[in-house]
């Protein structure tokens, strides 16, 4: 596969799929789908960066828009920027948790929210007829660059979350940003928040030291650092985009990225008393949050897997909060974005109001066991078989509207085709790692014998 293309954005090997000629034609098809003006765009710190971003921006320029290059930034400060300008939409340049070699774009709309699967379809459909609209010499767009633009979501943040409240006395916060987008900004507000900063991989001018996507097997030299160091109350990995966090504890322990959301939510619900406590996330997070917002007199409500389809929900059924099990966190009151620097508030509010160590907070939280697996077999295999796998868990509720998820007594499993691989993804979770490793072998068994 040379590229993947979905409501995750364009991602691509550069010198393989991802190439120049290939960047502007996409490019050229997003344009067509917002409306004249300006577009604010922003890069992790890849090595061939600069090479996208020139494609990018000479793109723009010859179908006559205006360019706001806000440099190395996360993901997130792109949609923030883009909404608070008036932008026209934007284009985030990264391949998020993708290795080293990738690169590839992100698309906004104006209001700074992703592209969602309409949107998708018509870029699709303008790379297809390919009438792209260029201006002469002199109706080239303008390119300038808003080094303070990053300053704007900080600020919002600060607004919107009470940081006075914060028992900030000798907080030591580790923060492990892969050398990509978040490493200096990221650490520069935790600092701003009243915080000791402690990095590791923090240089954006380096190459990327591990596998960008923080999960556990990714982030043993994170886990070394901490223990090593002593001292550190917390931990903090990012993604290439810095748009996820995952959780270290003052012990060097990896929390997950799964409790990110549900910590965030504790916090947001606990402290900062919202009247709405309406939690959106995907049909494949734990449902250690339903029991967390349950608890604390919330709801959750569940949306297709994906950012926008998150956030499309959320702003369906008026949510107050949302996000995803892989790090995001989704804060309204600031964007609707998985946005580090909310995750990282919420979680620093609740740790800061508390007496307990991280360790004995999370110890805490309700305990299930995950496992995420995979069968090659097509999506129309997949449906044509849908039947077999509801009459495999008669009696049990189900929902379809992203694949199949059965929510059993102690346990669920979510089976849903790639949107962009002809595999099927398998996820179960259960109170026992036995249950949920049994659940998954059971339908990876039965698709064998269906398709």
């Amino acid at each position: 596969m040379d590229v993947i293309f979905g409501v995750s954005g364009l991602r691509g090997i550069v010198g393989e799929g991802l190439s120049p000629k290939l960047i502007c034609n996409y490019v050229a098809s997003f344009a067509k789908e917002i409306p004249p003006g300006k577009v604010v765009i922003g890069n992790d710190s890849r090595i061939s960066g600069e090479m996208v971003k020139n494609a990018v921006i000479s793109s723009l320029q010859a179908l006559g828009f205006d360019i706001i290059d806000i440099g190395i930034a996360p993901t997130p400060t792109v949609q923030f920027v883009t909404k608070i300008k008036n932008a026209s939409g934007g284009i985030s340049i990264t391949a998020s948790h993708n290795p080293e070699k990738w690169n590839g774009l992100k698309f906004i709309e104006g209001n700074g929210i992703f592209f969602n699967e309409k949107k998708i379809i018509a870029i699709k459909r303008n790379l297809e007829e390919k009438n792209f609209k260029f201006q002469a010499y002199d109706k080239l767009g303008k390119l300038c660059d808003d080094p303070n633009a990053k300053e704007l979501h900080m600020n919002s943040v600060f607004q919107k979350i009470d940081f006075d409240c914060f028992a900030k006395d000798n907080f030591n916060v580790a923060i492990d940003a892969c050398n990509a987008a978040g490493s200096e900004f990221i650490p520069m507000f935790i600092e701003k928040l009243g915080f000791k900063v402690i990095r590791l991989n923090c240089d954006a001018k380096a190459s990327f030291p591990r596998n960008p996507e923080p999960l556990k097997e990714n982030l043993a030299s994170f886990s070394d650092f901490i223990r090593e160091k002593g001292n550190i109350d917390i931990g903090f990995a990012l993604d290439g985009d810095a748009d996820r966090v995952a959780i270290l504890d003052e012990k060097g322990q990896y929390i997950g990225e799964e409790n990110t959301l549900v910590l965030a939510s504790k916090f947001f619900i606990e402290h900062m008393n919202p009247q709405n406590k309406t939690v959106v996330t995907n049909l494949s997070t734990t449902r250690a949050l339903d029991d967390v917002v349950s608890s604390n007199g919330g709801r959750v409500v569940r949306a297709k897997v994906g950012e926008i389809n998150v956030v499309e929900e959320m702003i369906r059924v008026n949510a107050s909060i949302g996000g995803e099990g892989n790090g995001g966190v989704i804060l309204p009151m600031v964007q609707y974005a998985r946005d580090s620097l909310s995750a990282i508030s919420l979680i620093m509010l609740g740790l800061s109001k508390s007496k307990l160590p991280l360790s004995s907070i999370v110890s805490e939280l309700p305990k299930y066991y995950m496992v995420k697996d995979k069968i090659a077999i097509s999506r129309e295999s997949f449906e044509k078989n849908l039947p077999y796998l509801k009459e495999f868990f008669t009696g049990y509720p189900y929902n379809d509207i992203d694949g199949l998820k059965f929510d059993l007594d102690d346990s669920w499993i979510h089976i849903r085709p790639s949107n962009t691989e002809p595999i099927v993804r398998i996820i179960a979770e259960s109170k026992s790692m036995e249950k949920a490793n049994k659940l998954v072998e059971e339908i990876k068994n039965l698709m064998k014998v269906l398709c």
